[in-house]
């Protein structure tokens, strides 16, 4: 096996556990300490991760909808199918939503962090701040 063409190997046929590991080679380091190795959960978390899932309106402020990121996202999209509207999340936690018709304005969201996202306001209003009560609202959270 020692001699085995890393091309020649079984493929995994399952997903990989999140203790599996990977094995590298860091090209940075001298030829003696070049040969790493990292688990699938530590590569995962070195690209962009994200979490996705829904919400129902509920006219409340500051509500708290966790996206099990384990930092804070660089950037939250929130579609509300039955307003239409998409809003966008980034940096300081401003929103900006488009509605159905293309028209663009802001809303507003208190805050973003390691556990949560948060919406609702009620100044402009609950729906424009991604928290319309009769409204399902589906959220993709990117670290």
């Amino acid at each position: 096996m020692a001699d085995a063409k890393l091309s020649s190997l079984t493929e995994l046929a399952a997903t990989p556990a999140s203790d599996d590991e990977l094995y590298i080679r860091d090209v940075s380091e001298a030829a003696a300490d070049e040969s790493k190795r990292i688990t699938v959960a530590n590569l995962s978390l070195a690209v962009s991760p994200s979490s996705s899932g829904s919400y129902s309106g509920n006219d409340t402020d500051n509500r708290a909808i966790t996206h099990s990121l384990g930092k804070t996202p660089k950037i939250v999209f929130i579609y509300s199918a039955s307003k239409g509207t998409m809003s966008i999340m980034a940096g300081i936690a401003k929103v900006f939503n488009v509605n159905g018709s293309g028209s663009q304005y802001s809303g507003a969201v208190t805050a973003m962090d390691s556990t949560n996202f948060y919406v609702g306001d009620s100044a402009p209003d609950y729906p424009s701040s991604a928290n319309g009560t009769g409204s399902t609202y589906y959220w993709v959270a990117i670290g």
